[in-house]
């Protein structure tokens, strides 16, 4: 779905601090509710990152095809007035990394991470055989692992994602791909 510009910006109350989730490379996220009263995340892309049109509205086409429980599901997007937004599903539980930090309310049990871990594995196990074509992540952590209000795990954030080579008619996989881990560099939780 394609929001306005105007659409967003009143469903964060003109980008407030106040609805500031988060901040990444991409840029900021914000937590607004959009007209049917449907809470979202929106991601806005700051100045410098912003892809070009072909670029951005190719990884639009990529994100609308993935479909699993385990992934965050892309909502829509706005690409106008030189802004380049994408809307995502709310996570009201936050990341996972929310939850390991020492400063968290209530720490998860055994079994709480078993799950999540469990379901991150089965959303990176989707991208990697399921998804046509095949997507390597690049950028797992637990800031990039969203929890439902089930705090059922979301796999995040596919900016630095790479499509996997695909073979041709005959079998043979094109050129090198390469599937470097990238991003920041953080211990594995």
């Amino acid at each position: 779905r394609s929001f306005t510009y105007e659409e967003l910006s009143s469903a964060t109350n003109n980008f407030s601090s106040s609805a500031q989730v988060g901040q990444g490379g991409y840029g900021k996220v914000y937590k607004g509710i959009i007209s049917d009263g449907t809470a979202v995340a929106i991601k806005r892309a700051q100045e410098g990152s912003l892809q070009g049109e072909k670029e951005f509205l190719t990884e639009i086409s990529l994100l609308s095809r993935l479909h699993h429980r385990n992934l965050v599901s892309l909502i829509g997007y706005c690409d106008e007035e030189g802004e380049q937004m994408l809307v995502y599903e709310y996570m009201p539980n936050g990341t996972l990394r929310d939850h390991l930090s020492v400063t968290a309310k209530e720490p998860l049990t055994f079994i709480m991470r078993l799950k999540i871990a469990l379901g991150s594995a089965k959303g990176l196990m989707y991208l990697h055989n399921e998804a046509d074509p095949p997507i390597f992540h690049r950028d797992v952590k637990a800031s990039n692992i969203l929890l439902d209000s089930k705090l059922s795990a979301k796999v995040a954030d596919f900016g630095l994602s790479r499509l996997a080579p695909v073979p041709d008619m005959e079998g043979i996989v094109p050129g090198h791909v390469s599937t470097v881990v990238k991003g920041t560099p953080v211990r594995l939780s």
